[in-house]
């Protein structure tokens, strides 16, 4: 498993914990950028891409601020 995937498997993660436990508005932002980033990296040129720094760093931002608004939602 590629590191961009462990981010997204978080981010589903934390996205369907939320959804279901705390309430469906907390989770779906997270739920939804989770499916996302693991969509996107069974395209090949993509996965490429978000592999690489930049596209590492700011798949890994924009999920990180997925979970912590799940979390203050």
């Amino acid at each position: 498993m590629t590191n961009i995937r462990l981010v997204g498997y978080t981010a589903l993660a934390v996205g369907l914990i939320n959804w279901r436990y705390i309430d469906f508005n907390a989770g779906s932002f997270a739920l939804i950028v989770g499916v996302l980033i693991l969509i996107s990296t069974f395209i090949t040129p993509l996965h490429a891409a978000l592999q690489k720094r930049a596209g590492f760093a700011l798949a890994s931002i924009v999920a990180g601020v997925a979970i912590v608004y799940s979390f203050l939602a």
